[in-house]
């Protein structure tokens, strides 16, 4: 080997024992970070926030309910997971008006149902099945009215 491919040699080890000593502090600082975290964390509630300090989601308890929201850029709940007094878990879905537009839920009779909602926040059709595992389907009109049911 020439004297240019010693040095080369030489340059590239060095450079990476360098980097290898350079990264090590940062790669034992994350695992340290990461050590020294708590290993649990008691609140109330809890906001995550955008780079401007918007609500994006959050999880909290009120009123016996517990409750994981997610938030569109306006401020306003888009999604919902809800768990109430009674233990019975619901998820809802609002449009971009704010509008409740679908819910999924199992009532603490264990009945499971899908609602859907118009513009208005007017139900207007729901599947279910019974506490006999029937299944049903029911229509409604203007008002709340039952326009057709199935069985």
């Amino acid at each position: 080997m020439g004297k240019k491919q010693w040095l080369y040699g030489l340059l590239v080890l060095a450079g990476g024992l360098a980097g290898g000593a350079l990264a090590n502090p940062l790669w034992q600082g994350a695992a340290a970070a990461a050590a020294q975290a708590p290993k649990n964390i008691a609140a109330q509630e809890f906001t995550l926030v955008d780079e401007n300090g918007k609500p994006r989601a959050s999880l909290g308890n009120k009123d016996g309910h517990t409750a994981f929201q997610i938030f569109g850029r306006d401020g306003h709940p888009r999604a919902e997971i809800d768990v109430d007094p009674n233990g019975a878990p619901a998820i809802a879905l609002f449009d971009t008006d704010h509008k409740l537009r679908i819910t999924v839920a199992v009532s603490s009779e264990a009945i499971p149902t899908v609602k859907l909602y118009d513009k208005n926040e007017e139900p207007r059709a729901l599947i279910g099945v019974d506490d006999d595992g029937e299944p049903g389907m029911e229509f409604y009109g203007t008002g709340g009215k039952l326009m057709r049911e199935l069985p």
